[in-house]
């Protein structure tokens, strides 16, 4: 298999820019599914397809990489993505890895990223107080609800969350038992969405809830 048929069904996002202009030289189908974007993209300038791209950290990281030459990463890192008509924050773990010309000088760059949105907005959910719990899930980029006590009252959704309708709260009521009651998380994938359900504690240990969040998962 050539390598750009590796490249397109790598599973993980992933572009090549090059050091010039950053011109998209090539873009796998889940990196066009991360930015909301086509594949009418490709040989463009990167912030000519993302131009809320500019006044965001990253085209400075990419011209860093490309002048010294030394990898970058970070993990769930805060990106502002128009997609849709809409402006979103996603969060990602990447990477810019310089590739080399014969010269040993930096020719292009390889982007590489994972959407971890849902697993991040988990640990800040655990990191906030009662008090701001509502504005995070009410904010959140993702469909999210939190259940509260054994009796699984809903304390909060997001519009998001009741676009995808009534089944999310009728069908998987065995699932929040289940996480409600023993204290550890569960997921599933159904219908193009992974559905993620996270036990709440009190200070004390104590279970109080269930947060629900769904992630569309990338084909």
């Amino acid at each position: 298999m050539p390598y750009y048929q590796l490249f397109d069904h790598s599973p993980v996002s992933a572009a090549i820019l090059d050091v010039d202009r950053f011109k998209l030289e090539m873009v796998n189908e889940k990196m066009l599914e991360l930015w909301g974007r086509s594949a009418s993209i490709i040989n463009l300038p990167l912030l000519d397809v993302l131009p809320e791209l500019a006044n965001q950290e990253y085209p400075e990281i990419l011209k860093q990489v490309a002048k010294t030459g030394e990898l970058w990463k970070e993990e769930g890192a805060r990106v502002k993505l128009n997609r849709g008509g809409q402006m979103e924050n996603v969060y990602v773990d990447y990477s810019y890895t310089p590739i080399f010309n014969k010269d040993h000088k930096a020719s292009a760059i390889l982007v590489m990223a994972t959407d971890v949105t849902a697993l991040e907005i988990n640990r800040l959910m655990v990191a906030q107080s009662e008090r701001n719990l509502r504005t995070l899930v009410l904010s959140a980029p993702v469909p999210m609800c939190i259940y509260k006590g054994a009796g699984f009252q809903i304390e909060v959704v997001n519009n998001l969350m009741l676009e995808l309708g009534q089944d999310w709260q009728r069908k998987y009521l065995p699932v929040l038992q289940h996480v409600y009651h023993n204290g550890v998380p569960y997921s599933f994938i159904e219908n193009g969405f992974q559905y993620a359900y996270t036990p709440l504690f009190d200070g004390n240990s104590g279970i109080t809830g269930v947060c629900l969040i769904a992630s569309r998962v990338l084909n």
